[in-house]
């Protein structure tokens, strides 16, 4: 995924702790207005809990990026999607990790993100 595109440690910080949240097969989306930066920014959160080795953290994370990659061009909001793996991404495919990120991105366009 594109540098611009990035959430990092410092954006993440910054941002609030209440916010909505999305809940799908693989994945938690957490959707919050980020005003600071123009554009969507995104993140993947892979704890030790679902994954213990970093290879398969890390395997989690890139199919989540690579799945959000297309979209992130097409979000015109100043938002920050933060994804959360859940214990059965660990065993899912790409196909099925695609799928679940498009309908997440797709319930989070439906609805405002703002309280």
């Amino acid at each position: 995924m594109p540098k611009k595109y990035r959430l990092s440690r410092a954006d993440f910080i910054k941002l609030p702790r209440s916010s909505r949240r999305v809940h799908g097969n693989f994945f938690s989306l957490v959707a919050i207005p980020a005003e600071y930066t123009p554009g969507p920014r995104a993140a993947c959160v892979v704890s030790k809990k679902i994954a213990v080795r970093a290879v398969d953290r890390n395997k989690i994370e890139r199919r989540c990026r690579e799945a959000l990659r297309p979209h992130m061009s097409q979000i015109k909001k100043s938002i920050a999607l933060i994804f959360h793996a859940k214990r059965e991404a660990r065993d899912a495919s790409y196909a099925e990790i695609v799928r679940d990120v498009e309908k997440l991105l797709s319930s989070v366009a439906g609805q405002d993100t703002t309280r």
